[in-house]
């Protein structure tokens, strides 16, 4: 179902052709959305200079003044679904020329080790990348966009399936919560951390977990 739902608004969506064009895509979002809802615009129509009624056909009304034609509203965002796309870390993925990152994740680097308790290295970043392909398992992912046009970058929330991809990854411990989580998304990177799932294996308490994770 396209609504727009808990996980918000798109965040970025970044053409390949300037910073103007970045500014005119945010301004469309801001038309686009609810809160930002303005009356359309309406462009003036020069009134006609001459009759172009065919032969036999009644001319229309006479007009006195320039006519106004109702610009169309910009199209809403929704969930668009992307096939197979191509994973590039555990929070991006590219789909023909676009490159989506998940929104509210920082991925971990795919080149990072992390360390265990015993101090030995491990891929954790690589180990990230393979976990969430394992959990695709060649599902479609469904970002929540705007019309994509000529972008080739874009932040946006994301599901399979009714998963929420940040929430899902926050969760497993493949990444860390940045400005635009959600809450649910936060709490979720407490669990992860706090039951030293993913790259949090090997950590110790800090004191801010609940006593059931320490």
């Amino acid at each position: 179902m396209d609504r727009a739902d808990h996980l918000g608004e798109p965040v970025t969506l970044r053409p390949g052709w300037g910073r103007a064009s970045v500014l005119a895509v945010v301004a469309a979002l801001a038309i686009a959305s609810p809160a930002g809802a303005q009356e359309p615009a309406l462009e003036v129509v020069p009134r006609a200079t001459r009759n172009v009624t065919p032969p036999g056909m009644t001319p229309g009304p006479a007009v006195d003044g320039p006519l106004l034609r109702e610009a169309l509203p910009p199209e809403p965002a929704k969930w668009r679904r992307f096939q197979l796309p191509e994973t590039t870390d555990a929070a991006t993925f590219r789909a023909s020329r676009l490159t989506i990152r998940v929104s509210g994740v920082d991925p971990v680097p795919v080149d990072k080790m992390c360390r265990r308790a015993s101090g030995e290295e491990w891929p954790c970043g690589r180990t990230a990348l393979h976990s969430l392909r394992m959990f695709l398992r060649g599902r479609a992912i469904e970002c929540y966009l705007p019309p994509i046009g000529q972008a080739v970058e874009a932040i946006a929330p994301c599901r399979v399936g009714q998963t929420d991809l940040g929430t899902w990854l926050l969760q497993e411990g493949w990444g860390t919560p940045n400005d635009y989580a959600t809450e649910e998304s936060k709490a979720a990177a407490v669990e992860g951390r706090c039951e030293r799932h993913g790259m949090w294996q090997g950590t110790t308490a800090d004191g801010t977990c609940p006593a059931s994770g320490n």
